[in-house]
């Protein structure tokens, strides 16, 4: 845990100076936190939760990844850079150069759906010039089964999407895939991933992530979200994962309107106790946005999320914070949380027609996590935190069990506040002690659990980093519900 001691002048002014140089790559080094104290911290705080998971119903998002450098496609297509400019969707070879340089810039993640599916298949092609590329198992829902599987081999899960050939011979034995869902084609997403220090033209990469690009509109209109609740009835599982939702922003406000409609009617029909995670990903769509938040987000029991889904959630639906931007992979911590308790208040209790469910919130980011929840309703929510960001450099480094202290290090400040709004919580800062390092504390009814990471220094995997994370996060969280339906 954090150690807290009470503020003056002068430890404010402490807070603030690591504040200030949260930013610098080399903050880990200059501050003197021993990776592998924190790794010896984790290793005593994590513990796996009283009750374990045995079967999870996944779904809905699945494609077949194609990786590819970035920079090496762009070079054989001859996009150079040009104007940094975000586009919703991509139409042309014009609007894909723009907004990847404005990312890549940033260093920020980004998805964009392909409207033009003649030039969506030329580029494509395209790689197949390249050197170097892979096909891994795509989609926010596919790779939390996968990541399932692979953490617990006991497990069972039940996938329902739109799977082919190619997903299918890769998953893992241990899952199964619902009968109406097996397709003779793969969806297929390119991955356009950059290290680190790439160049393209003037700008040079401040992190290591990756540009999604794709022309699927089986996953966009959530084919087989019909098949949900019949099947999860059926397989009788502890949880209930979702993924896909953002894809309904490529979608008319007509048909929109009527996928939502339906989602609604699945989680619906779902039995109580039963306890519905879903997954968030890249959104750009503001309408979209504000449905799920006031439709879809009171009606199930968990979300997960990066700052850049989280700060859109806040900015479109008039919630704290709405300008606030990670830099080099760090945004405020204290804001975050506040943006959290007002998910978990404000935000949950604006339907009044029904009796919100939402009561966990897992936040995941370069450099710190944090999973808040309503007290009372999840449990070990602070060894899920350690867990997940335990993996997070476990996985961007490519390592197969232990993480190697010499190849992460520490980014975020030694001293903060955990909140930006509230001032009690404002008023005390908090150092950092590695050999505890995942801390709780409390604001009203709401338990915040935080968790540093140990961020890979030279990342070999970007893609697929948050769907693990929330699903370690969730094999070591426990569901308080009152009574299962079997």
């Amino acid at each position: 845990m954090l150690n807290k001691f009470t503020v003056g002048l002068a430890l404010i002014a402490l807070a603030y100076y690591f504040g200030q140089r949260s930013s610098n790559s080399n903050l880990a080094e200059k501050s003197n936190v021993d990776a592998s104290t924190l790794l010896i911290g984790w290793e005593e705080q994590i513990r796996q939760p009283a009750r374990k998971m045995k079967r999870v119903a996944i779904g809905l998002n699945v494609c077949a990844d194609l990786i590819v450098k970035a920079t090496d496609l762009l070079k054989v297509m001859h996009v150079e850079p040009g104007k940094p400019l975000e586009h919703n969707v991509f139409t042309s070879l014009e609007s894909l150069q723009q907004t990847f340089y404005y990312f890549f810039q940033r260093g920020a993640a980004v998805e964009r759906f392909f409207s033009n599916d003649k030039l969506y298949q030329k580029i494509i092609e395209y790689t197949d010039t390249l050197k170097e590329k892979t096909y891994y198992i795509g989609g926010n829902a596919a790779l939390m089964a996968q990541k399932m599987t692979d953490s617990d081999s006991d497990i069972k899960i039940l996938f329902i999407g739109p799977v082919g050939p190619k997903v299918n011979a890769m998953f893992n034995k241990n899952i199964a895939v619902a009968k109406q869902c097996l397709r003779e084609r793969d969806e297929v997403h390119l991955i356009m991933e950059y290290a680190k220090g790439d160049k393209w033209g003037d700008a040079v990469a401040p992190v290591a992530t990756r540009l999604i690009t794709s022309n699927d509109y089986a996953n966009s209109r959530l084919d087989f979200l019909e098949e949900l609740a019949a099947n999860a009835k059926d397989f009788k599982p502890d949880l209930i994962a979702l993924s896909g939702l953002q894809g309904l922003g490529d979608l008319t406000p007509e048909v929109k309107e009527k996928r939502v409609a339906e989602v609604l009617h699945q989680l619906g029909m779902l039995p109580q106790g039963v306890p519905v995670h879903l997954e968030l990903a890249s959104m750009a769509d503001d309408a979209t946005v504000r449905q799920l938040a006031t439709q879809v987000f009171p009606v199930v029991h968990s979300i997960g999320l990066n700052e850049q889904e989280l700060t859109y959630i806040s900015k479109t639906n008039n919630g704290p914070h709405p300008d606030l931007e990670a830099v080099n992979g760090y945004a405020e911590i204290g804001a975050i949380a506040d943006i959290l308790y007002w998910m978990l208040t404000s935000l949950r209790e604006g339907q009044r027609s029904r009796t919100p469910n939402l009561s966990r919130v897992h936040f995941h980011s370069l450099t710190f996590h944090i999973i808040a929840t309503r007290v009372g309703t999840w449990e070990n929510s602070a060894s899920a935190a350690g867990a997940g960001a335990r993996v997070g450099g476990l996985q961007a480094c490519n390592f197969t069990t232990v993480i190697d202290p010499s190849k992460v290090e520490l980014r975020i400040p030694r001293a903060f506040s955990r909140s930006v709004n509230f001032a009690p919580l404002r008023r005390e800062a908090l150092i950092l002690d590695p050999t505890q390092p995942i801390s709780v504390w409390r604001r009203g009814d709401v338990e915040f659990n935080f968790s540093p990471v140990l961020v890979c220094k030279k990342p070999l995997v970007t893609v697929g980093l948050g769907d693990a994370i929330s699903a370690t996060g969730l094999l070591y969280s426990q569901y308080l519900a009152k009574e299962m339906p079997w």
